[in-house]
């Protein structure tokens, strides 16, 4: 087995999935679905989690499941975004909207840090309302071999936040700005760009002009092929927002939604099945995907044991 690709996430059961109207204006990848219930969007929505949950475990992975037990959380299926493990504590990482706030659960993440031995540090909590806001694993895309940490700038992920991060981990942070659908800042890192041991998955054209040497010097210096998606791609399709795991075997994965899977092209594919030798994982995901702006990689948070 890698020791920097995790075989096990957590996954949060939605107890009442919904468009959240406090995150709209800085996601442009959210959408409504006319003509359908709010009791029939999360029924849809249980039903995508509950086949991916399934998906995931057919295939020798380890998912933890928690389950929401909250009516005001339309956006908790998106756990990755308040906690992190991938250092040697638990992380509690400082939110940009009210309602995901109320995500940070004591009873998933008390579990957590008993569970994988891990002390619990909240530090980074302490300047959430004045703005330094740094949102998990949506905010940072990293190396975890080489403790390096790519950030797309937006309201979600501040200057502040990503140095106090750094003060915290000891990892070093690529800052850059990166452009959405509606030209302005992408919300998210991981809606552009997914890390794997070898390769990274890009929306190269989404990066500033000025900022795209920094991101690609990085990636060469790190070893990383750059299998590169268009901004239709990753916009339309989900195609940045994808993650690397393996089983208790060791046989790595490329988790994605079935969207991005039918976007990629012959060729990305065939790098990344044989050139990498990972399986691509695919779930079926569209209803999320639409309403809540995020897509496969957002639903999982890596567990990394000690």
């Amino acid at each position: 087995m890698t020791k920097n690709i995790p075989n096990c996430v957590a996954m949060v059961r939605p107890k009442n999935f919904a468009f959240n109207t406090e995150t709209a204006e800085s996601n442009a990848f959210q959408n409504k679905l006319e003509g359908f219930t709010a009791n029939q969007i999360q029924d849809l929505a249980l039903l995508e989690f509950n086949n991916m949950v399934n998906l995931l475990k057919s295939n020798g992975i380890k998912v933890l499941v928690f389950n929401d037990t909250a009516s005001d959380t339309p956006d908790s299926i998106f756990p990755n975004n308040w906690f992190s493990t991938f250092t040697d504590e638990v992380i509690l990482y400082p939110m940009y909207s009210e309602n995901r706030r109320r995500e940070r659960k004591p009873q998933i993440y008390k579990k957590l840090s008993n569970d994988l031995r891990k002390t619990l540090n909240d530090k980074l909590l302490k300047q959430e309302k004045k703005g330094v806001i740094l949102e998990g694993t949506g905010s940072l895309v990293c190396d975890y071999e080489s403790k390096t940490a790519f950030a797309a700038l937006s309201t979600r992920t501040t200057p502040e936040a990503l140095d106090k991060f750094e003060e915290l981990t000891g990892y070093s942070t690529v800052r850059f700005e990166s452009f959405g659908p509606d030209d302005t800042l992408i919300y998210h890192t991981n809606v552009m760009m997914t890390m794997a041991d070898s390769y990274v998955i890009l929306a190269v054209d989404t990066i500033k002009e000025d900022h795209k040497n920094q991101v690609l010097d990085t990636l060469k210096k790190l070893n990383k092929e750059v299998i590169a998606i268009s901004n239709d791609q990753a916009f339309k399709h989900f195609a940045g927002n994808m993650l690397q795991l393996q089983n208790t075997k060791g046989q790595k994965f490329l988790v994605m939604s079935k969207e991005a899977l039918d976007s990629l092209t012959s060729e990305q594919k065939d790098i990344i099945e044989n050139k990498h030798n990972n399986k691509i994982i695919a779930a079926p995901i569209h209803t999320i995907e639409k309403i809540g702006g995020g897509s496969a990689r957002c639903m999982m948070a890596e567990i990394f044991y000690n």
